[in-house]
């Protein structure tokens, strides 16, 4: 029995003994009670399939399509289930309001490769919070897309006794920088040189900077001005540099070289030839106004564009970011996509009106584990000197040596005043 067929049988009189359980009347009573009961839950599950929260199956299936977000097959090649999809899904339409975000496309570009769509999931211990910020640096997105430009500029014009080219700089932007411009010198030599952005209507100084006195480009060289990281002015004709022979153009200041304004912009370049009093009779110094091409390039950052940078070996850049710190744990969830399809997951999710590229990596991990050896060689000569001689030793030698001399004496007296004392004379008788 259920409550709607108690409400059936209440609307009966009592003569018709509806009440009673056994009676045919309440038995059809509850048949129809049942199937409203049936109705009534199917009612609900209908008004629950509008809810990411209570949705399952297709409903929650048919709430992913609104917003191109699909189960992802897992590892173990099944598909991913009600919670995990639910999870998913709501970290991902908070994010498309008001259009696609940059943590939005970084979801869905990871979760595409197979990784989760917030790290969170992983559920990594605190010790290892390195390895969490370098899987998420795997995937990255750099605002505003970087673009080579070059404008040249070869219309040479003689004003006030010197050559002149004004360039026109109207590119939109959305951040200023260092342009490197190369000065070539097609015909006779150049002095005086200056480079000037030029204030626009809106108000603005001069900025540039300017060649000392004794400097001269000569014919056919080519002067590359650009700046270090501090901005600092780096002049150079092939490998000599000459930046000390430059200033502001107030002629006292650091020479420090104007960068690319957001705006459109107006730049002046100026050389004049031999001056009197100051040219010298050499191949450098012409009297004709020197003719000149100015090529100026810079780095252009375009607006309402991003790129998303990803490696091209993932597998192989987790499973060294794996090694390195010691983790066994799992870090895919899901069955990647094929590279090809990234780039159409990023036209998903991208906001309108807004151009996002995709750019592969080439990541090529060698190991570079230099380690210090110190080995010391010797080398070992036996020597034999075999210059033989001989010598004979005698440190004691005892001789008996035995004198057998006899002789006989005959002595004649000696007399005295004749006898002498060096013969044989005796004085006894």
């Amino acid at each position: 029995m259920s409550y709607k067929t108690d409400k059936l049988v209440q609307l009966f009189p009592d003569a018709y003994a509806a009440t009673e359980k056994e009676s045919l009347l309440y038995k059809l009573l509850d048949a129809i009670g049942a199937e409203f009961m049936t109705a009534d839950e199917s009612v609900k599950q209908l008004l629950k399939s509008h809810w990411v929260n209570y949705a399952t199956g297709k409903a929650l299936d048919g709430l992913g399509s609104i917003y191109g977000v699909t189960r992802r097959r897992l590892r173990d090649a099944t598909m991913e289930t009600d919670d995990a999809f639910r999870r998913r899904l709501k970290s991902v339409v908070p994010m498309f309001t008001g259009g696609g975000t940059v943590r939005a496309v970084l979801g869905a570009v990871r979760s595409a490769l197979g990784l989760p769509f917030d790290l969170d999931q992983l559920n990594l211990p605190t010790e290892f919070a390195a390895l969490r910020r370098d899987i998420e640096n795997l995937v990255r997105i750099e605002e505003f897309s970087p673009k080579g430009e070059r404008i040249v500029g070869r219309n040479v014009q003689e004003v006030n006794n010197a050559s002149e080219v004004r360039l026109v700089i109207d590119i939109p932007t959305v951040r200023e920088d260092r342009p490197t411009i190369q000065w070539t010198f097609l015909s006779g030599g150049g002095r005086d040189l200056s480079l000037e952005l030029l204030p626009t209507e809106a108000g603005g100084v001069t900025q540039g900077i300017k060649s000392k006195k004794n400097l001269v480009i000569p014919e056919g060289s080519t002067l590359t001005l650009s700046s270090d990281p501090d901005g600092n002015l780096i002049a150079l004709i092939g490998l000599q540099e000459l930046h000390h022979m430059f200033t502001d153009l107030d002629g006292t200041g650091k020479p420090v070289l104007p960068d690319i304004p957001l705006g459109s912009s107006e730049w002046r370049f100026r050389a004049q030839s031999g001056l009197f009093d100051r040219a010298v009779f050499d191949r450098h110094d012409t009297f004709d106004l020197p003719l000149f091409e100015v090529e100026v390039s810079w780095i252009r950052y375009e607006p309402l564009t991003f790129d998303v940078h990803v490696p091209y070996f993932l597998q192989d850049a987790v499973a060294e970011l794996k090694r390195l710190h010691h983790y066994t744990g799992k870090l895919f969830v899901y069955e990647g996509l094929p590279l090809q399809a990234i780039a159409e997951v990023v036209d998903l999710t991208r906001a309108a009106g807004v151009e996002g590229s995709l750019q592969f990596s080439l990541n090529f991990f060698e190991r570079h584990n230099p380690k210090e050896i110190f080995i010391m060689e010797g080398e070992h000569a036996a020597l034999e000197n075999e210059s033989m001689r001989e010598s004979l030793l005698v440190s004691s030698v005892n001789e008996l040596d035995e004198h057998h001399l006899a002789r006989d004496r005959f002595v004649i007296g000696g007399v005295y005043d004749i006898s002498t004392f060096d013969t044989e004379h005796g004085f006894a008788e």
